[in-house]
């Protein structure tokens, strides 16, 4: 009895790495798709943006405004792998438009830039063309299918790493 149980056991030990190899670990999001998500947050003029951000780790904050129709922010972040992230947003109101902009600015970035930008431009929400060359690499998207209300410019170089996000939005009662 002894021997068949200590032969159940072992099998079962044996079988244990096995059927852990079957588990796959979902891949972390790039540290450049990370920032490009903060951004599109604020760009996008969510109400809550400094709350997610603040969540995300962020040191964010409004800032003081010169117009009603004006929102500034501002932040900032040491982003592992990639270096100290400064982050700049404003969003304006029209009587039509939500105008969204966002800027992340990382001096003397970590990493390797080109998959950094390749994270980016891969993206299925965004189309465009991407060049990599001996300065760095370089991406000039817009929203995919034809949903050009996004601009997205995204780079690296030795100097920085840049990601500049705009994004046009209609307002509902315009749109009728």
């Amino acid at each position: 009895m002894r021997a068949g149980f200590a032969l159940i056991v072992g099998l079962a030990l044996c079988t244990t790495p096995v059927v852990a190899q079957g588990k796959v670990k979902a891949a972390a999001t790039p540290q450049s798709v990370q920032v490009l998500e903060m951004c599109e947050t604020f760009a996008a003029g969510d109400v809550l943006a400094v709350e997610a951000a603040i969540a995300k780790g962020w040191d964010a904050y409004d800032q003081e405004s010169e117009s009603p129709f004006v929102r500034s922010y501002a932040g900032s972040k040491d982003v592992p792998g990639l270096g100290y992230a400064n982050m700049f947003a404003l969003v304006e109101s029209y009587p039509q438009n939500t105008f969204g902009y966002c800027r992340v600015d990382v001096a003397e970035p970590a990493g390797d830039g080109q998959s950094l930008i390749q994270a980016i431009q891969q993206l299925d929400r965004y189309e465009g063309e991407a060049i990599q060359n001996g300065d760095g690499s370089f991406a000039s998207l817009t929203g995919a299918d034809g949903a050009t209300d996004r601009l997205l410019l995204a780079h690296w170089s030795q100097e920085a790493f840049v990601v500049q996000l705009s994004i046009n939005t209609i307002k509902a009662a315009a749109a009728e």
